[in-house]
């Protein structure tokens, strides 16, 4: 085995024999290797950083930042200095792989930048720190919600997105650095004049969110924190709150035992307190995953009067959750709305609103702030949900005539959206979205809301994000950024707070004042295999078999797609899938439309539209999972539905 010291002060090289290459069996993980919709992720060993039986492991690492380091040196101008951001979160091994990246980095002559004063970083502030700083690229480690024995690299560009242009290059690189047994170099750590603890932008990040917290959003907030509002916040023992601890009071807000924010779980732990960890199975630190936001406490503590709302964030911040109260009787009404709620004894209930949920309430509230500061009609607002997220949304716009773009799945692609924005010639020139429609924006566009369902988000503000320089700007971070979706839901919960209102009461006040058809969303995730398997040949035989269970089902919805194209009467499609239903199980109705998502690729999704419910499948580009996403007005229906075609004989 190869042992590398990733915080060795002298001159490495590391050569790959054909005894490294074959232990490694990196011929194998070449061939496969490929940058998915977070970048790579893969299993690692938590108590061996160098373990050749895991696919990310420090040698691993070393391959993905030489390729990636010949690849942007080819790109610099003739005498032009590179410079590289790199952080990361919290799971196992995560300062040495930033060590070994520094080091090959520097190697190549590249100045490299690590976050000053603290260790880690979470996913929004290297975004948001490599634009505005104009570096040529940043790496970030992190496999955000995934369980701690899962290792992630995220590479990305100057804007902060995660880099699209240079990904067929640097997969080409990896092949050629393994193929061709080339060897790397490693410069001593914390090399003089290449590696640097100077990594700092909290005071341009605070400036500016208060672009996107405009009007009275912060005076609502100083306003319920000198009347006592209370919220803890759960980092589940990430990257949030070291970060959050030094932001926070850059808005007025302060934090600590006696301060408006406290936290739960803030003490960073690479396994994150084993929360998500239930029954023998790892969920993952995942703040949208029951198994994580009824196991951190806050019941108690809401219920005690300790805290007004708790909020979650996942290791890496670009996910986000809350829990709150409301009295019996609202939890009822919001119960039948499809909000989750616990009653406890007396008049008080436990509300778990979703990420799709929050959105739609985020985005009423903002379009009520805009139009109260007269800038709804300033700017060309528009919201781009992916395509799994809540029509809900999209009905609630649709009644200020604010455009919606829906964007495929992975904010990468959120990024692509917003460089078109920044870029294009004309606004007679339309957008290509999801799903082949084409969308138009008016010349002063802004970001309303930009978010995932699966609980990530960005909002613009009435200012683009400008660089050091002031030479640039962009529309929207590229990243979906936690403490900004903390900061927005802030502002709400604490104007509700001041007027005395619940958020369930103001959920299902919006839902009745809009006639919300879509009101009940619901994702099943249906397991291909296990992830966690220990035995090596075990594993090999899952994964095989759980990818060809995917691929037989992606391939028959794409088909029924392509046909449906080629002119095939959307009845005959209905019939087809009809004849695959499990005895017993609901008929599908008409099909309104039916279509592929994105380029039309196996593993993108299917979408399908009705009269009363949409229904989209996918696979999910970060764990072994097939994803059936459903959306109607009435719950029991659109669940029937969905049940039956997770179930169908294919």
């Amino acid at each position: 085995m190869l042992e590398i010291n990733p915080f060795e002060k002298e001159w490495q090289e590391i050569e790959l024999s054909k005894g490294i290459v074959d232990l490694y069996r990196l011929e194998t993980w070449a061939k496969n290797f490929s940058l998915m919709t977070a970048g790579y992720r893969s299993r690692l060993n938590p108590n061996d950083a160098n373990d050749p039986a895991e696919d990310f492991n420090s040698l691993i690492v070393a391959i993905l930042g030489e390729a990636k380091a010949r690849v942007f040196r080819r790109k610099l101008a003739h005498g032009e200095q590179a410079h590289v951001l790199i952080g990361g979160e919290t799971r196992p091994h995560t300062q040495d792989f930033i060590a070994v990246l520094s080091r090959v980095y520097a190697a190549h002559d590249i100045r490299v930048h690590l976050r000053a004063h603290i260790r880690t970083t979470p996913i929004w502030y290297s975004s948001f720190g490599i634009f505005y700083k104009g570096y040529q690229s940043g790496d970030n480690l992190t496999a955000s919600h995934s369980p701690f024995f899962k290792g992630g690299w995220k590479p990305m560009d100057s804007s902060g997105k995660q880099l699209l242009a240079e990904e067929e290059e640097i997969i080409s690189e990896v092949k050629n650095i393994v193929n061709n047994r080339e060897k790397i170099r490693l410069a001593p750590w914390e090399l003089k004049d290449k590696i640097f603890y100077d990594f700092d932008v909290d005071e341009a990040y605070v400036n500016y969110q208060k672009s996107v917290l405009v009007g009275k959003s912060r005076d609502d907030i100083k306003k319920a924190v000198e009347k006592g509002y209370r919220c803890a916040v759960c980092t589940v023992g990430g990257s949030m709150k070291s970060t959050t601890e030094r932001l926070f009071p850059m808005f007025g807000i302060p934090t600590g035992e006696n301060g408006a924010i406290h936290y739960l779980f803030g003490e960073e732990d690479s396994q994150y307190h084993k929360l998500g960890q239930k029954d023998g199975k790892n969920f993952g630190p995942d703040p949208s995953k029951p198994e994580v936001y009824k196991s951190i406490g806050a019941q108690e503590i809401l219920l005690k009067g300790q805290a007004d709302i708790v909020f979650i964030w996942d290791p890496d911040g670009d996910r986000f959750n809350i829990i709150t109260t409301t009295n019996a009787k609202q939890a009822e009404q919001a119960k039948a709305f499809g909000v989750e709620v616990e009653s406890y004894q007396g008049d008080r209930a436990i509300v778990y609103f979703n990420p799709n949920q929050l959105f739609f309430m985020l985005t009423a509230y903002r379009i009520d702030v805009l139009k109260a500061a007269g800038l709804l009609n300033a700017y060309d607002w528009f919201i781009a949900p992916s395509i799994s997220a809540s029509r809900s949304i999209a009905e609630l716009v649709s009644k200020e005539n604010i455009p919606i773009a829906l964007i495929r799945v992975g904010f990468k692609y959120m990024g692509t959206f917003s460089e078109w924005l920044e870029n294009r010639s004309s606004t007679n020139e339309p957008f290509i979205n999801a799903i082949g429609d084409e969308f138009y924006i008016g010349n002063k566009p802004r970001a309303l809301i930009m978010c995932e369902e699966s609980g990530g988000a960005i909002f613009g503000g009435t200012e683009l994000i400008r660089n050091e320089t002031g030479e640039k700007g962009l529309i929207a971070l590229r990243e979906k950024d936690g403490m900004q979706f903390g900061l927005v839901t802030l502002a709400l919960s604490t104007h509700l707070y001041n007027n005395k209102q619940s958020l369930s009461d103001y959920y299902c006040n919006l839902v009745e004042k809009h006639d919300i058809r879509h009101r009940f969303f619901n994702r099943r995730d249906v397991m291909l295999y296990k992830e966690d398997l220990m035995d090596p040949e075990d594993l090999k035989k899952a994964k095989s078999d759980g990818e060809r269970k995917r691929n037989l089902t992606m391939d028959f919805f794409k088909k029924l797609a392509e046909q449906a194209a080629a002119g095939k009467p959307l009845d005959e499609i209905r019939d087809i899938i009809n004849a695959k239903l499990v005895e017993g199980y609901k008929p599908i109705p008409r099909i309104q439309r039916i279509c592929n998502v994105g380029e039309g690729k196996q593993l993108e999704g299917t979408l399908m539209e009705f009269d009363e419910f949409w229904f989209l499948i996918r696979a999910s580009g970060t764990d072994a999972l097939l994803r059936y996403y459903i959306e109607g007005k009435d719950k029991d229906v659109t669940k029937a539905y969905q049940q039956s075609l997770i179930n169908l004989k294919i």
